[in-house]
């Protein structure tokens, strides 16, 4: 059924109509009832998107909000708005804390300057991922159409590589292969670069290991990431992690290099998950009961240098680096050419250097450690592995793991 009401955003009916918001939250979204869910969500999720994820029939539901909107003397068709509101996403970024806040105003200051010198309209959302109870990629599985998409992608992690959005719109045509430019030399002999030109990494974020060696007291340092598989440091090591679901790039690397064996290794070595800025309170404390090796990302762990206590290790086989990527859409590439020389350019790459987010296209990085190597998943693992099956699947085989070893859940 393709009813134009379909295709107007949650945002835009709940903004013409305002006293629809409770038919979504009492059938299926209660999200919805937060306003801050509204302001970031509302703008890019399409009502057919939202419907599909949930497997709510689209014609009973158009049918309640056209219902609710007779109750209230409005009864005129959702679409009738739709040429009137603007919604459309042209810029999403999805990033972590440490980029997305030195990026947020460059980003801000180069697509004010296209709307005041160019005209051209342009809608963005840069603060999206703040809010833990939003996340845009659980829907892209469910989208259908490119105008489901913004122009412009900015996105952490490995959701673009699902086998769906690949097949459907990325090796479809539907992005640009961006221009080469020089590259980082170290993540170039990591593999970074597609040898497709699919997919543009344009910065990486790096797992470490960062030690309390008072804590670690007559254990070795662990070197390289294999160490972490030794029977001497079962329950010694804290991941990112949140209730049952762990780090996916950690499971992803141990799975690929060591097999189901591998990933048992690592759920033994692993005591319990944190946010990365809760290991760093712990290891700010006191407190004894707590295991010396912390993963964590770079930026994270650069907060705990100078403590005599503390040792950051950057293993010698690599840092494990978690893709910043781009996508821009071919049609839209010349009119916002400006922003891509941005996202691909020195002023981006300092950026980044400054967050501990190496940069790909830039020769040189000052805040690399001089024989820094990168730990990638590789390109046709990604692209041939299903990867977004593997992800949960792992995960599952990590949690079983743990618990068979009688592991403690994470906070």
């Amino acid at each position: 059924m393709a009813l134009r009401e379909l295709d107007l955003t949650i945002g835009q009916i709940i903004a013409q109509y305002p006293e629809t918001r409770m038919i979504f939250v009492n059938n299926g979204f209660p999200l919805f009832a937060d306003d801050r869910v509204i302001e970031e969500l509302g703008p890019i999720l399409k009502l057919k998107t939202a419907l599909r994820s949930k497997g709510i029939n689209d014609r009973l539901f158009v049918r309640l909000l056209q219902d609710k909107i007779a109750e209230t003397d409005r009864c005129r068709k959702l679409e009738a708005g739709q040429d009137q509101l603007s919604g459309r996403l042209n810029l999403l970024t999805l990033l972590p804390c440490p980029l997305k806040v030195p990026l947020q105003s460059e980003l801000k200051f180069i697509l004010d300057q296209l709307q005041q010198e160019r005209g051209i309209p342009l809608n963005y959302s840069i603060d999206i991922s703040a809010n833990k109870r939003i996340n845009y990629a659980d829907y892209l599985k469910y989208f259908e159409d490119p105008d489901e998409l913004p122009d412009i992608l900015l996105t952490t992690g490995y959701d673009i590589f699902h086998q769906n959005f690949m097949e459907r719109f990325v090796k479809a045509g539907i992005f640009a292969s961006l221009p080469r430019r020089a590259v980082n030399p170290r993540l170039a002999e990591a593999g970074i670069i597609d040898p497709d030109g699919f997919f543009t990494v344009i910065a990486v974020n790096t797992l470490v290991m960062t030690v309390d060696k008072k804590r670690l007291g007559k254990l070795a340092l662990p070197r390289v990431w294999s160490d972490l598989l030794k029977p001497e440091y079962e329950n010694q090591v804290v991941m990112r992690g949140h209730g049952n679901i762990f780090c996916d790039v950690l499971q992803l690397n141990f799975y690929k290099d060591y097999g189901d064996s591998g990933l048992a290794g690592l759920a033994r070595a692993v005591k319990y998950g944190l946010h990365p800025a809760e290991m760093v309170k712990a290891l700010s404390g006191n407190q004894e009961a707590i295991p010396p090796i912390h993963i964590m990302p770079r930026f994270f762990a650069e907060t705990l240098r100078g403590r005599s206590n503390i040792e950051i290790i950057w293993p010698e086989d690599g840092a494990m680096a978690y893709p910043v990527s781009l996508l821009i859409k071919s049609g839209k590439l010349a009119e916002l050419q400006q922003l891509a020389d941005y996202l691909t350019g020195p002023a981006f790459a300092a950026l980044c250097d400054e967050a501990f987010f190496p940069a790909v296209y830039s020769p040189v990085s000052k805040n690399l450690p001089a024989a820094a190597k990168f730990k990638w998943t590789g390109w046709n693992y990604i692209k041939s592995c299903n990867i977004e099956y593997l992800i949960d699947e792992l995960n599952e085989k990590f949690i079983t793991a743990q618990r068979e070893g009688g592991c403690r859940k994470c906070n």
